[in-house]
């Protein structure tokens, strides 16, 4: 048996929550990216076990995620959908994922919701997954493995709605100051190609999906979400995002 942890993760929360999950198996597990197009995909096996953790970006599975998942051949191998969001609510994106992951030859064997800090309107999960979500979050990953070694393959009931939500991304593409030292970071780390490398301080606003994955690898804090338009994000989620959520899982 082989693990992989598989996340599509541009700033970071969602990797920590795959890399948890996975831990629980005893196993070293293998690190697979879906943030690249053409992501090196693994080949894999009936008894493998694969952590799929992806961010809910407008209550759907990113794009460039699904975009390799849709490469990647399952093989009868386990799956456990992993889907962070930033405190408002998942919608569609886990039943997604689990319809990706079934059509390519998987096996779902759990779910899990986790709180992450909100990638653009970041008072939103802020500090979150937090020390007690890491302890919830482990205590998933125990549940979940122990069912894998009972051999217990039934897939349990997976939250969303057919046919999904509309897609609707709210593009808001970071803005550059001063402390930019043009390492070109920005430009190299895109993985739609949105930073032109010859002057990163422009953003091609057809191409940018606001991953704030440029906003991550800057080593200077150069660049960071507009003001206003975060102001406005933020009042428009202020009243679905005013209650703490809760991380779930579905076994």
């Amino acid at each position: 048996m082989k693990v992989y942890t598989m996340y599509f993760s541009p700033t970071g929360g969602t990797e920590r929550v795959a890399r948890i999950l996975s831990g629980a198996f005893g196993v070293r597990a293998e690190s697979v990216e879906l943030l690249w197009q053409g992501a090196a995909l693994p080949t894999l096996e009936s008894e493998d076990v694969c952590v799929v953790a992806v961010p809910a970006y407008g209550g759907r599975v990113p794009f460039l995620a699904a975009e390799n998942l849709s490469r990647l051949e399952g093989n009868g191998a386990a799956a456990v959908l992993a889907v962070s969001f930033g405190n408002r609510a998942i919608d569609d994106t886990m039943l997604e994922l689990r319809d990706l992951l079934v059509a390519r030859g998987f096996r779902v064997l759990a779910g899990v919701e986790a709180v992450t800090e909100h990638s653009l309107a970041r008072c939103y999960g802020s500090g979150r997954p937090s020390d007690e979500d890491e302890v919830e979050l482990i205590e998933f990953g125990t549940r979940i493995a122990a069912k894998w070694k009972s051999g217990d393959r039934k897939e349990p009931p997976i939250p969303g709605n057919r046919p999904y939500r509309e897609v609707k991304y709210a593009p808001m593409s970071p803005v550059v100051s001063d402390a930019c030292i043009g390492c070109r970071r920005c430009a190299r780390g895109c993985p739609v190609k949105a930073i032109p490398e010859h002057d990163v301080r422009i953003v091609d606003a057809e191409r940018c999906f606001s991953c704030m994955h440029c906003v991550k690898v800057c080593p200077t804090g150069a660049r960071s979400n507009a003001p206003e338009a975060c102001a406005a994000l933020r009042e428009r989620l202020a009243e679905r995002c005013a209650t703490r959520k809760e991380n779930k899982i579905y076994l």
